[in-house]
């Protein structure tokens, strides 16, 4: 089973493929759908919407997990990922792919032991379960705690399957 685990976002949504095998797991893919940050609105919703598409026709993941939206001291950060979750949501029907959701808390617990854990504990875990190689890229600008999540969701689903 091939599992797609989205960390949703306006400037950077976090995506991370993750293969269940009789082997266990193994890590596909991972990255990130970057938007620029002082563009049209509407315009970045479009450019996550078409990545996704793309990422799921390149790949044709069985499922498609997303982070829950929780509800932040920031109303307008809150909104703006809600529009994001809503155009990847819109990407996975249109392609006819299960979706399925988890809370922050849930996907903490189940790669570090605790609903608590910060951004650098999950990288640490996430790392630990997939292996070395997944890791930010040396040299680039990048957000790979967004790519970390996406693995931890993917993750999560894999374990939440597999009774783990």
């Amino acid at each position: 089973m091939l599992i797609l685990g989205i960390d949703p976002g306006t400037a950077t949504t976090g995506y991370g493929l993750v293969q269940v095998t009789s082997d266990g797991l193994r890590v596909v893919s991972w990255g990130l759908i970057e938007t620029d940050k002082n563009g049209l609105k509407e315009n970045r919703l479009n450019i996550i919407y078409e990545k996704t598409l793309e990422l799921i026709n390149l790949h044709k993941p069985d499922c498609f997990v997303i982070e829950k939206i929780f509800f932040a001291t920031n109303a307008k950060t809150a909104i703006a990922v809600g529009q994001a979750q809503g155009v990847l949501l819109l990407a996975a029907s249109k392609c006819s792919v299960s979706v399925f959701e988890y809370a922050p808390g849930t996907i903490k617990k189940m790669i570090t032991g605790s609903g608590k854990s910060n951004k650098k504990e999950v990288q640490k875990h996430v790392k630990n379960i997939l292996g070395n190689k997944v890791k930010s890229v040396k040299g680039k600008r990048t957000h790979f705690d967004n790519e970390a999540d996406a693995l931890a969701i993917a993750l999560t689903h894999a374990m939440t399957i597999n009774n783990v």
